[in-house]
């Protein structure tokens, strides 16, 4: 009998699926409760932050209540913010696994990106079953928009996170920098406010953040009361693909390397 040689393509999706599930086994599997410590987490920012803002400004923004907005804020920047993390750490991770001519270091990138959207995904079913039992209001302006929102702020994760695994791996110092910025980008990204209860001048300097644009388009789409006004679309559609395009070309360039070393 011959077996049926596999392309590319199945290779890759074997792959990816088998790293996968190794992921998965690393991060939760060894750990009592590891699921749903991975939830908690995320689910624990929230209401903290939630509960304080909503305690201290509660009539702040009329028609909203300030939990989901929270939420909504917090959970899709700690989606942008672990898959940059997770992705600028992959090729380090999973250096002996490069032995095998199978994987490539690009596959650990999108293995990691699922799992993050994974982890996310329920973190939100769990806040949306928290929300309904409290009586929270939930209903979505447009729903459709609101996910193109959450996936393409994944690409853009993705892209930081190619562009600053290459060069992590390589230059242990960018690793450094990278995570003291990103403590201060939670304050500077429109998770708490809106970029029009700022004053003008507050206002032109975060919305050269692109996460700032992202925070206003997904809280446009989400909420009746909100709009996407100050959203440049154009803006973070560079800030997308200049980052891909910059961390595509390192890697085809640092691949051997990668996984000689």
């Amino acid at each position: 009998m011959f077996m049926k040689k596999r392309n590319s393509l199945e290779i890759f999706k074997s792959v990816v699926l088998a790293l996968f599930l190794r992921e998965v086994q690393t991060r939760f599997g060894t750990k009592k409760l590891g699921y749903f410590w991975a939830v908690f987490d995320a689910m624990l920012m929230v209401l903290i932050f939630a509960g304080l803002k909503s305690a201290i400004s509660s009539n702040s923004m009329p028609g909203i209540d300030f939990p989901v907005f929270l939420a909504t804020s917090f959970l899709a920047f700690f989606l942008w913010k672990n898959i940059v993390n997770s992705t600028m750490n992959a090729f380090s991770a999973n250096k002996a696994l490069f032995a095998y001519k199978q994987v490539k270091p690009f596959d650990t990138l999108v293995t990691r990106v699922l799992l993050e959207m994974l982890v996310s995904a329920v973190a939100t079913l769990v806040f949306i079953g928290i929300g309904l039992y409290l009586g929270l209001d939930l209903s979505v302006k447009n729903f459709n928009m609101v996910m193109l929102a959450v996936f393409w702020l994944c690409l853009f994760a993705f892209a930081v996170g190619l562009m600053s695994a290459v060069f992590a791996y390589f230059y242990e110092f960018y690793a450094k920098v990278a995570n003291v910025i990103m403590s201060p980008l939670m304050f500077v990204s429109a998770i708490m406010y809106t970029v029009d209860s700022l004053p003008p001048i507050l206002r032109e300097i975060i919305l050269y953040n692109p996460l700032t644009h992202f925070m206003e388009m997904i809280h446009g789409f989400y909420f009746h009361n909100l709009t996407t006004q100050y959203v440049n679309y154009e803006y973070i559609l560079y800030w997308t693909l200049i980052p891909l395009w910059i961390g595509l070309f390192f890697y085809k360039r640092s691949e051997k390397r990668i996984l000689m070393s």
